[in-house]
């Protein structure tokens, strides 16, 4: 058994590594470089908690819910107003008054009409409009102001149609000159 554990070290000790050339260079290294290790050993949790004081704060926030570092904010808004949300409202006496007194119709205001207005009513039950057609007219002509051009849409058309006739235009005179150009040409051939 021996034997078969010392071949075997034999063959890790020549398996090649990176900057020292084989395992067992790095081994040596290892173990020479250990020694002084005691010596630092007093420098280890400053020199971690130096490292971290500058790396921290650029580690991802996400990483840090994640691992369980920090709270979950949204998590814990949203448990802030399920608990909101589960506490009991309480009325007052009055206000519980009106909430069961809402479905009951209210006694509706009496309504008092004019003699006018009590002419006109009992015209309208026999048929005869001509009272409110009196006010339909008076209300037509206060409606309508004959200085007024309330015809937007028109005027809107007559504006894109201007507007095409100018860009027309412009692109008639840019066909000009380049046909002015081609003529210049054909005259110095």
């Amino acid at each position: 058994m021996s034997t078969l554990s010392t071949s075997l070290l034999r063959g890790l000790s020549k398996f090649p590594t990176p900057i020292f050339g084989n395992l067992a260079t790095a081994t040596a290294w290892g173990s020479r470089k250990s020694t002084g290790l005691r010596r630092a050993s007093p420098w280890g949790l400053p020199a971690v908690v130096g490292l971290l004081w500058f790396v921290w704060p650029a580690v991802d926030e996400e990483w840090k819910i994640e691992m369980g570092f920090e709270t979950d904010p949204a998590a814990a808004a949203k448990a802030a107003a399920a608990a909101k949300a589960a506490e009991p409202v309480e009325l007052s006496d009055e206000a519980t008054d009106k909430v069961m007194a809402a479905h009951k119709p209210d006694a509706e205001p009496e309504v008092v009409l004019t003699a006018d207005e009590k002419a006109v009513l009992k015209a309208v039950a026999a048929g005869d409009y001509s009272l409110l057609e009196k006010e339909w007219d008076s209300f037509t002509l206060k409606a309508m102001n004959p200085e007024d051009d309330d015809d937007d849409d028109d005027d809107d058309d007559d504006d894109d149609e201007d507007e095409e006739e100018e860009e027309e235009g412009e692109g008639e005179g840019e066909g000009e000159e380049e046909g002015e150009e081609e003529e210049e040409e054909d005259d110095d051939e």
